[in-house]
């Protein structure tokens, strides 16, 4: 069997190798997923000569590379974004997503395999290289991007001799949450506000304890998703109520702030996979992040129809429900009339890290921070124990939603 001609520099992607060589499978996995990622047709090839990456001895140099990078978005375009694009493109493609963890409601909370299991150890030094001097290096260069300085006069100022880390600049508070996200609703415990600078990106019911996915005319009934398994919650406080999911961008502010007043009766992280699904950018040249619980009627049926096709005409896989098996918070927030509000900030790709900034029986008034992210984009979802009414305007993969401005209102 040839092995890899690079010699990682790096402890963790010198794993990642050994990990790859010591199966001939594997092996033959990684070469065809490079094969089927740089395929013109599947919108990546573009990106992957931009990393240089033509082979896996290309991919793991490049593992190396983004592991002590310096975050910098002075060239054209979003770099950000796209290197973890390029990360993950590799990883989704149909023969190393056979090697990972499946995205279903039986592996929620199980056992990683080898390689999801290194993806979470991998996305950990990197959040330890975040928090280092050498990470802010380039920092300058999103006060410079018109993709990250939309509202930068708002952004608190850097501290005495700069930003310590990046990830103390990714998660940076607003010289006055009052000015740049005034509260709505205050006094008015009927109104729920958002917890995240976000984009809508839907609701469902819960009926009986389960959330149904993907209910396409595809697929002959959706996958059913236990709330429970969700929120690591015992108990049935959500079994009937209400659910709701946003995106959030790389360029947004990631620090969340309580939906509703109450006090908090739970407060955790949950440790699982770290996963970011990755598709065609509608130019149809480079990559995009796919962040919905379900997918558009026209792209299930795009998928469900080339499922028994060829490896070469395959793209990213099908996973609705990711937020179930993914690295996330959980505060749950009691409120005097309404019941309980669970919000998790989820963790997307490298953002494995949700810091939370309440603790258990701690009182929160509406609008109050309750948590933040370090590094990346991600997700947020809200569960209501009580069915809520949504603004009427709200469109799925359109409508922004800024942090404490109105969200629903309890019936």
């Amino acid at each position: 069997m040839t092995t890899s001609q690079y010699e990682p520099r790096t402890a963790i992607v010198r794993d990642l190798r050994k990990l790859i060589f010591a199966v001939p499978g594997r092996v033959s996995a990684f070469r065809n997923a490079i094969k089927s990622a740089r395929l013109k047709d599947g919108g990546g090839q573009d990106d992957m000569n931009r990393e240089l990456i033509y082979d896996l001895d290309g991919y793991l140099r490049f593992c190396d590379d983004l592991l002590e990078w310096a975050p910098d978005v002075s060239s054209p375009g979003d770099e950000l974004l796209r290197k973890l694009l390029v990360f993950y493109w590799v990883m989704d493609q149909p023969t190393t997503r056979g090697l990972q963890t499946p995205i279903l409601p039986s592996t929620a909370g199980a056992e990683l395999t080898p390689l999801s299991s290194w993806l979470v150890n991998y996305a950990r030094e990197i959040g330890h290289w975040m928090d280092t001097k050498e990470s802010a290096d380039h920092t300058d260069s999103f006060y410079n991007n018109p993709l990250y300085n939309q509202e930068a006069y708002l952004w608190e100022d850097p501290p005495e001799g700069g930003w310590k880390s990046f990830n103390q600049f990714f998660a940076r508070r607003w010289k006055d949450i009052n000015v740049a996200r005034p509260l709505d609703g205050d006094g008015d415990d009927t109104i729920i506000v958002h917890g995240a600078d976000s984009k809508f990106g839907g609701s469902w019911d819960i009926t009986g304890g389960f959330v149904t996915l993907d209910p396409s005319p595809i697929v002959a009934k959706g996958i059913e998703w236990p709330i429970d398994e969700l929120l690591q919650w015992i108990g049935k406080d959500f079994n009937d109520g209400s659910l709701m999911h946003a995106f959030l961008s790389p360029h947004d502010y990631h620090r969340q702030h309580a939906p509703v007043s109450g006090k908090v009766v739970e407060v955790k992280n949950i440790q699982d996979q770290v996963f970011l699904q990755v598709t065609k950018g509608k130019d149809g040249k480079k990559l995009a992040p796919d962040r919905g619980l379900v997918r558009h009627p026209e792209e299930a049926s795009r998928r469900h129809a080339k499922k028994n096709k060829q490896l070469e005409q395959l793209d990213a896989p099908d996973d609705a429900g990711y937020q179930w098996c993914q690295t996330r918070g959980l505060i749950i927030i009691e409120t005097d009339n309404h019941g309980k509000v669970a919000v998790l900030p989820i963790g997307m790709a490298q953002v494995s890290s949700v810091v939370m900034k309440v603790e258990k029986n701690q009182c929160v008034k509406k609008g109050d921070e309750i948590s933040y992210f370090q590094w990346g984009g991600s997700d947020i979802v809200i569960v209501f124990q009580e069915k809520v009414k949504y603004r009427s305007d709200l469109e799925v993969n359109e409508t922004k939603i800024n942090v404490r401005s109105q969200l629903a209102t309890f019936q």
